[in-house]
């Protein structure tokens, strides 16, 4: 009998190259089924995946893992474990609601406004960085570079600490990730503590002169007396960033490749730019950059759909295949941004709806309106390359351009 360790390797060459036959075909023959490599179960399909995240019986926190490590003592823990304890994911649903709720007003219109001209700033001086150059790597040239400078640049974070605030996304990212262990752990949250001093020292700057930026308008935000304290902030900003920073650089690499594919749809957006938003939805549902999915621990057990779910055991909400189920999404194969993206769920659903969703969008959007205006005539070339070690999405590390200057 066959099972899905037989077929499914999301580390390897294969997958990472073309991931849509493998989704495919967990979609169509294995859409509960346990993964020993993981030791979890993997669920595929669009609405069975939407149940998942609304099902209360499914929770974020990872401490309930069977094979989470220990919870520790305060004084034991690491920075980031305590960041951890005060992240979105982790929070019980009554906390959870508290901390997004206090923080909308970081998310508002004038904000956001404020953020548009910080990232178009960011973009245009790397854009001039890059110069009038016949080829160029979008990957490691503006993909890799402007997510992270763009949070960092709407938090407030001054700019000669960037590369600070850069190894603290790193940490957050990678720190969060089931499958390390302590060691690997470490190793990837090393950067954490010095992130943290350096977001507390801010903190206290803005307690002082409070600015336009996003952190200032978490320490100003208020609900019937109550106000986040450092650690919340500091986890608030850390779910922005594993938001905003990592998967956004995946999202600008393909979004432009996409595009780049399907000229007829390029054309599109560039003859009415509010296209850009249904073009992002369309490649997030089309694309597949990801090769995990979305973990959730179950809090009693569970049976669904007849497979027996264990109290403590890991699920992995493949959503790449989300977006490739036909029940949701007629002729899922062809890329079209016109499509009705009702069905959509690549941000997530219900109360974990990603909280950076905004950020991404607008950054995104900010990224193409500039780079066409810099570059009206990119094409693609062969020259793509993929990092096959990268920790959770076919990150792609080669992407190379013409410009047609």
């Amino acid at each position: 009998m066959s099972k899905v360790d037989d077929f499914f390797d999301p580390t390897s060459k294969e997958f990472i190259h073309n991931p849509h036959p493998y989704l495919d075909k967990l979609l169509s023959d294995f859409p509960i089924a346990w993964f020993e490599k993981w030791q979890c179960w993997l669920i595929s399909g669009n609405k069975r995946i939407a149940g998942c995240l609304l099902d209360r019986r499914l929770s974020t926190d990872f401490n309930l893992w069977e094979y989470a490590p220990p919870k520790k003592m305060d004084k034991e823990k690491t920075h980031f474990e305590k960041l951890m304890d005060n992240n979105l994911f982790f929070l019980s649903r009554q906390d959870h609601l508290r901390l997004r709720k206090l923080a909308l007003p970081a998310f508002s219109p004038r904000v956001m406004d404020f953020m548009k001209k910080k990232f178009a700033k960011l973009v245009k001086q790397r854009l001039e960085e890059i110069g009038e150059v016949q080829k160029f790597d979008f990957s490691k040239e503006v993909a890799e570079i402007i997510p992270s400078q763009a949070i960092a640049s709407l938090v407030g974070v001054p700019e000669e600490y960037f590369d600070i605030f850069d190894n603290l996304a790193y940490g957050i990212v990678r720190g969060i990730n089931p499958m390390l262990d302590d060691e690997e752990r470490g190793e990837a949250t090393s950067g954490i503590e010095e992130g943290l001093n350096m977001l507390n020292d801010l903190i206290e700057e803005r307690r002082k002169l409070p600015g336009e930026d996003f952190l200032s308008a978490l320490i100003l935000a208020e609900e019937e007396g109550d106000r986040l304290n450092n650690w919340e902030m500091c986890a608030l900003i850390g779910s922005v960033l594993a938001a905003g920073s990592d998967t956004a650089v995946d999202l600008h690499s393909y979004l432009i490749k996409a595009l780049l594919e399907h000229p007829e749809q390029l054309d599109l957006v560039l003859k009415d730019r509010n296209l850009i938003q249904n073009a992002i939805s369309e490649v997030l549902r089309h694309q597949s950059s990801g090769k995990t999915g979305l973990a959730r621990y179950a809090t009693e057990n569970i049976v669904l759909e007849g497979n027996k779910i264990k109290k403590h055991q890991m699920i992995q909400l493949i959503t790449s295949t989300a977006g490739r189920d036909p029940e949701a999404f007629e002729d899922p194969e062809k890329f079209n941004i016109l499509r009705n993206q009702e069905n959509n769920i690549s941000f997530g659903q219900g109360p974990h709806y990603c909280i950076g969703v905004t950020l991404v969008r607008s950054q995104v959007e900010v990224m193409f309106n500039e780079v066409f205006s810099r570059f009206p005539s990119l094409e693609l070339t062969d020259d793509i390359a993929y990092d096959y070690f990268h920790h959770n999405a076919r990150r792609m590390n080669k992407f190379i351009l013409k410009t047609n200057f």
